[in-house]
């Protein structure tokens, strides 16, 4: 079956990519018949002074982007040409990128080539025919490939990512005024410093294409591949992100490889974490802590990591790791340079606002002092205990229905409602024999925790609302307990609908949990409290089954996942009113054992 591409097609798509770059980043000049990218100011009239430095081109074949386009900026590359899908650039386009920014420059032109058979003879003619019209140019070769252990019969190394480093700290050395023979030489240093190794669990798919250039068994990475589609020169055992990096750190600095990079204990490095195309950001943040991680259990001291999709190969699923030894300390500086460039990824640095010891403040919520002075406090040990026995038997009664509870929610949603109730009720078991049933404020506090922390997703989060909503409405100052509770309890549902997004008659658990509030405030000061709560449980049966006949007012797919109660989200959970009933019961025996009034 055809790979799905938003490609607009195979013979347009790289005119059009580019096209987009010039429109996203005013500051770059596309001359779209040589597929040449400028930075603006070497064009613009009446700049000639900024024009006599060292300007840096590069380019090649596209399919990697941002490179090398996202890299045309101020402190990097002052022009790059683009080739079609994995093929070089022809010598005319490129000698038009080194003409653009060469010509009546003085202080010459750097051409950095990656080491590949196609790109040394095109840009090596390119560089050739702007020599003999009389412009300065020089030509560099990266190669920073570990891969290979031998290079006997072998093009040599490949160019890949670590380049970018050379592109970077190049850049910023011209731009404040280097020589050409100055930003040579610093390239053949960089290069000397720099190791890249890469691993894929996929080939790409070219533009137009029906399936990748190369395949991987299930359970196997490539080790050491390229980006042009090519396999690698080992397949190793799938793992984890320990186990991955470790093989990729040892294939990096292996003895026996005349392309190892001789990492050293004390070494300072920038470290480049290149996504090849379809690793997702979790995934790509797990790899990078994992690389650091290892790094210093070396005893190599990370100063920069710079992770993300730096130069792609379509949509493979890899990474390269580019490492690259700090040798000179004025290379830090440099890459810590500024650059208009859209594709470098600046870190977050420290600066005189942010330098200095960090002083963590005190995270823990505490009560204001007119909520303390006002706590509602049980003024009979007979109401403590009552509330003990109550959440006691919410805690034993709860497992008996968790398989039912499942069982409802496979239909309208992950299976896990009664699975996510019984985690918060695990934890509430524990906090039993400390918490402090004289003061209902706190018991709910605790009881909101233990929702948003132990059973997670859309119903923890509801029910924190609702508890710690609850809470934060309870006061001393109210003219009768039930009162009180009615208006706590309706500060809930309120809460609830204002953060979930629902009210009642949406089809959520608001239309059983707001009947019970009704009916509550409907009592009377002189109902005993077991009248009172059969009351509730009956207007809450009752509306639970109305939502029977009820159409969600918006299938929001949040209501019934990871144990949602559907409890704001319309159309959530509660979808048959069974559910609603047995989560609402639930619910309430954990409201009611709050809702003991003081006895006169």
């Amino acid at each position: 079956m055809p790979a799905f591409q938003l490609l607009a097609s195979s013979e347009k798509c790289v005119d059009e990519g580019l096209l987009a770059v010039a429109a996203t980043n005013p500051g770059l000049y596309l001359i779209p018949q040589h597929r040449l990218m400028v930075e603006r100011g070497r064009l613009v009239k009446g700049r000639s002074g900024d024009r006599r430095k060292v300007a840096l081109v590069s380019g090649g074949g596209s399919g990697h982007e941002p490179f090398s386009v996202g890299y045309v900026g101020v402190g990097m590359l002052a022009a790059s040409t683009a080739g079609h899908i994995f093929t070089s650039p022809p010598p005319t386009d490129i000698a038009a990128a080194i003409t653009a920014v060469g010509r009546d420059n003085p202080e010459g032109v750097l051409v950095i080539v990656f080491n590949y058979t196609g790109d040394r003879i095109n840009f090596g003619l390119a560089v050739e025919r702007c020599r003999a019209a009389g412009m300065k140019v020089e030509m560099y070769i990266s190669g920073e490939d570990c891969a290979l252990t031998q290079l006997e019969g072998t093009a040599g190394r490949r160019g890949l990512c670590g380049t970018l480093f050379i592109f970077k700290i190049v850049g910023a050395l011209v731009e404040g005024g280097a020589s050409l023979e100055e930003a040579v030489d610093t390239c053949r240093k960089l290069g000397n410093a720099l190791g890249t190794i890469g691993v894929a669990a996929s080939g790409c798919t070219l533009p137009g294409g029906t399936s990748p250039l190369f395949e991987v068994p299930e359970g196997r990475l490539e080790l050491g591949l390229g980006v042009h589609g090519e396999t690698g020169a080992a397949t190793i055992k799938a793992g984890s992100p320990k186990e991955v990096v470790e093989t990729m750190l040892t294939q990096l600095t292996r003895k026996d490889s005349t392309t190892r990079l001789p990492l050293q204990e004390g070494d300072k490095v920038a470290v480049m974490v290149n996504n090849m195309g379809c690793l997702s950001q979790l995934e790509m943040n797990n790899l990078t802590k994992e690389i650091v991680s290892q790094l210093q259990s070396l005893g190599v001291s990370v100063e920069r990591v710079y992770a993300g999709m730096m130069m792609t190969s379509l949509d493979m699923r890899g990474l390269h790791m580019s490492v690259l030894r700090l040798l000179d300390p004025a290379w830090l500086p440099l890459l810590d340079a500024p650059t208009t460039a859209p594709a470098w990824t600046a870190p977050c640095l420290l600066n005189h606002f942010t330098a200095g010891e960090v002083l963590i403040p005190n995270l823990t919520l505490t009560l204001t002092q007119e909520k303390m002075d006002h706590d509602y406090i049980f003024s009979e040990e007979a109401q403590a205990q009552t509330l003990k026995a109550c959440l006691e038997s919410v805690v034993s009664q709860l497992p008996r229905h968790e398989q039912d509870l499942n069982i409802l929610d496979t239909v309208c949603g992950d299976g896990d409602c009664g699975s996510t109730l019984m985690k918060g009720i695990t934890v509430l078991s524990k906090w039993m024999s400390t918490l402090p049933v004289t003061q209902p404020r706190q018991v709910l506090n605790v009881l909101g925790e233990v929702s948003a922390d132990a059973m997670g997703g859309t119903s923890g989060g509801l029910y924190s609302i609702m508890f710690t909503a609850i809470a934060a409405s309870l006061s001393s100052t109210a003219s009768s307990s039930r009162k009180m509770w009615a208006a706590a309890l309706r500060a809930g549902c309120q809460a609830i609908s204002k953060y979930g997004g629902a009210t009642q008659g949406d089809r959520t658990m608001l239309d059983a949990l707001v009947p019970a509030v009704e009916a509550l405030e409907a009592g009377s000061d002189d109902d005993d409290l077991r009248s009172l709560l059969k009351a509730m449980a009956a207007a809450a049966d009752d509306g639970a089954k109305m939502t029977a006949n009820m159409k969600a007012r918006n299938e929001d797919s949040h209501g019934g996942g990871a144990g949602g109660a559907g409890g704001g989200v319309p159309g959530g959970g509660g979808h048959l009113f069974t559910r609603t009933s047995s989560r609402t019961h639930i619910s309430l025996q954990g409201l009611a054992v709050c809702a003991v009034f003081q006895t006169s």
